[in-house]
């Protein structure tokens, strides 16, 4: 059996396919990939910043599209690039293993955040969280693939630090230049960071079968009971909401937080369950987290996200 398996051009999003492409032929070893470079928006555009061409899908739209057209037979996302809902045709056929899911601090630690530093990141969240933490901190848009970023924290190009995903890192081999990995519990992060989403057709019961064989369950019941939580609270992946899940046993406790732009507010709640639970657990969470005043934070995002997106 031969599949196509699609995915963006960017160096990590080129080893996470390399990576899915050799856990499924591991575990179907009669099975044979080609890897599918594909273009998103997010590729083609790297000046805007990610809230001016819409945000959520921006990274996984046309992959999905040569999907449904038949030009791949599965793709591979960052799930954190995901949105929670998918095209009817399609559905999240695996969650691999997790890598680290926490934020990476290059250039700097908290403790060295001061009034005028500048730290560039292109993330809503985590600038409303870096404000929260110091609210004269000079925060700089920037968007691209991983190793300019790094260059420009390290030869202080316009910036003092920035703010990346340790997972990226990691796959990288990058994961040395991170000066400070953050505690979740002070800085939270995105819904499904450092996890793989792996998307393919609902009427591919074969493809679907061979690829079930990668879910790695404690990974996809994170992920469920966060993107649960994005739903609930009707926010795309572009919104600040930090989460953080921690197992004991079988019992997965989901922390949410949610800040304002400036980083003035911030409200957090906590739910628990079993895994079985996963979206239970989400479903419960939003709701913890709008009866505290969420929904007004998250609103006072979306005239500047409106603007962007006008102009």
């Amino acid at each position: 059996m031969h599949f196509k398996l699609g995915t963006r051009k960017s160096d990590l999003a080129r080893w996470q396919a390399k990576h899915v492409a050799e856990l499924v032929m591991a575990a179907a070893p009669e099975v044979e990939i080609t890897i599918v470079l594909v273009s998103s928006i997010g590729d083609k555009d790297r000046k805007s910043e990610f809230q001016a061409f819409g945000g959520v899908g921006a990274f996984t739209k046309e992959s999905e599209d040569a999907l449904i057209a038949g030009e791949v037979d599965f793709v591979v996302h960052s799930l954190k690039d995901l949105p929670t809902k998918l095209p009817p045709e399609l559905v999240l056929a695996a969650v691999p293993e997790r890598e680290d899911p926490r934020d990476a601090l290059i250039g700097a630690t908290l403790a060295d955040l001061k009034p005028g530093l500048r730290v560039g990141t292109g993330s809503i969240r985590r600038k409303a969280q870096l404000l929260s933490i110091c609210p004269e901190l000079d925060i700089k848009p920037i968007r691209g693939n991983v190793p300019p970023r790094l260059r420009k924290a390290k030869n202080r190009e316009g910036i003092d630090a920035t703010l990346l995903a340790a997972a990226g890192l990691t796959r990288l081999g990058l994961i040395d230049e991170a000066t400070e990995v953050l505690d979740p519990a002070v800085f939270p992060y995105a819904v499904a960071q450092g996890a793989l989403g792996i998307e393919a057709r609902k009427a591919d019961t074969v493809l679907l079968e061979i690829l079930k064989r990668l879910e790695h369950a404690p990974s996809r019941a994170e992920a469920d009971a966060e993107r649960a939580l994005m739903r609930r609270l009707e926010a795309g992946c572009s919104l600040p909401v930090g989460v953080a899940a921690i197992w004991s046993g079988d019992r997965l406790t989901l922390h949410g937080q949610v800040t304002h732009p400036n980083g003035s507010q911030v409200v957090k709640a906590v739910s628990e369950g079993t895994a079985t639970d996963a979206e239970a657990i989400g479903n419960d969470l939003g709701d913890r987290l709008l009866a505290l005043g969420a929904g007004p934070l998250l609103r006072a995002h979306q005239p500047h996200a409106e603007m962007l997106a006008a102009g």
